[in-house]
């Protein structure tokens, strides 16, 4: 078996801790905070925004990073940071120490652990097969909303949030670091291998030459715009409306188990969407592959705003996931086709800013709409438009199908 399929693994690991607890689980978090902290929802809301400016910081830094220094010892620390933070987490007494501490804990576990330095890792393993591998790789963040969230769930139920989000912090340092080094290698010339399809090593480059863009060249490229303002909008859209959706399907009257079984629906639909999307990649124009993105999540937020009854509310959940199994493998080739694999981490870093700058209001806005509205209609329409206008962002941008990735 190809070597490169180890570094798959380490990914999807990553990204199981990492998108499992920030992305999917946090919701099970939302009314226990509430309730223990005497708190409205904007208040708790406020710990993701913190962890979105953190992300303002710690992206640039990690990207550049990732180009130069081994990914193995970046996730590494990042897998250690983040079981501490966990722990910092559940001993935290005021609303504003939990905000602080799960803000930044979400920065450096999000930055460290998961896509980013993960897919920049898988890209330089494969070449024809890039796309199916970073699908695969991010098949671990759905299979990550599965796991985690159940977990959780059952953690709180049985011994209270405080020691649930302790036993997150155990299974990351035992069990998600330990695999981290086993598994991920930053790139084939590490081990004495070469990339996918590649029996020789590269002709060497002058003295003084790379064939990496620099942080500079890459920002003042147009399609650096294009795609970092559109993917800026669309994780807003998706990122804000999926941290409540457990407290907006309680708001239905949908029990705890149900809820868990609608986050399991939508962490399915990522793992299926992920795989087909991912496959796709290698062989469809990209832009395509992102417009479908944007479509599936705009119908699930027009079911969110028809109050559905639950089966439909899981055709929602379903729509989400297949979001994510679109976005994530279809970006992240985007990214390496159009900048180059030696450049992906900074490309990829400098585009966290800008993500984060349309992200970091999203969680607030819907929590003081919600707050000032009594319900997630309001929220909805303005991220539905967002949606629109992501799309319309991509118009301009030139790709070509993905079939002849080098």
């Amino acid at each position: 078996m190809f070597y490169g399929w180890r570094i798959v693994a380490g990914a999807f690991v990553g990204m199981i801790l990492a998108n499992g607890f920030f992305t999917y689980a946090f919701t099970i978090l939302v009314n226990p905070i509430r309730a223990e902290f005497g708190v409205g929802l904007e208040q708790v809301m406020y710990s993701l925004t913190i962890g979105t400016i953190g992300g303002l910081v710690i992206g640039p830094i990690v990207g550049i990073c990732i180009d130069r220094y081994s990914v193995r010892n970046l996730m590494t620390l990042g897998c250690l940071l983040s079981a501490a933070g966990l722990y910092l987490i559940s001993t935290t007494q005021t609303v504003l120490s939990f905000n602080i501490a799960t803000g930044v804990t979400m920065s450096i576990c999000l930055g460290m652990v998961s896509s980013m330095p993960s897919s920049a890792a898988v890209s330089r393993w494969f070449t024809s097969s890039r796309g199916k591998a970073l699908g695969i790789a991010s098949m671990g963040t759905s299979l990550g909303g599965i796991i985690i969230p159940a977990l959780l769930t059952w953690w709180v139920d049985s011994d209270g949030w405080r020691t649930a989000v302790q036993n997150m912090s155990l299974l990351t340092l035992i069990v998600v670091t330990p695999f981290v080094w086993m598994t991920i290698r930053s790139r084939p010339e590490d081990v004495g291998l070469h990339p996918e399809g590649i029996t020789e090593p590269p002709p060497e480059s002058a003295p003084g030459t790379t064939d990496a863009m620099g942080m500079g060249e890459i920002i003042r490229t147009r399609e650096f715009w294009l795609i970092g303002m559109s993917m800026g909008m669309i994780f807003a859209a998706f990122a804000s409306m999926l941290a409540n959706l457990s407290p907006y399907a309680a708001r239905l009257g949908v029990s705890d188990p149900a809820i868990s079984s609608m986050i399991a629906v939508l962490s399915v639909g990522g793992l299926v969407g992920k795989l087909l999307f991912g496959t796709a990649a290698d062989r469809i124009n990209l832009k395509h592959g992102l417009w479908a993105a944007h479509a599936l999540l705009l119908v699930a937020f027009v079911i969110l705003l028809m109050e559905p009854p639950y089966w439909l509310l899981l055709v929602a959940a379903a729509c989400f996931g297949l979001t994510t199994g679109g976005l994530l493998p279809v970006w992240n080739s985007l990214v390496a086709k159009i900048f180059g694999v030696d450049s992906f981490g900074r490309a990829m870093g400098a585009m966290g800013p800008l993500i984060t700058l349309s992200i970091m209001p999203a969680y607030a806005i819907v929590g003081r709409l919600f707050d000032a509205t009594g319900d997630y209609s309001a929220g909805l329409m303005v991220f539905s438009g967002a949606i629109i206008l992501a799309a319309a962002l991509l118009v301009p941008l030139k790709v070509e199908a993905a079939d002849n990735l080098e």
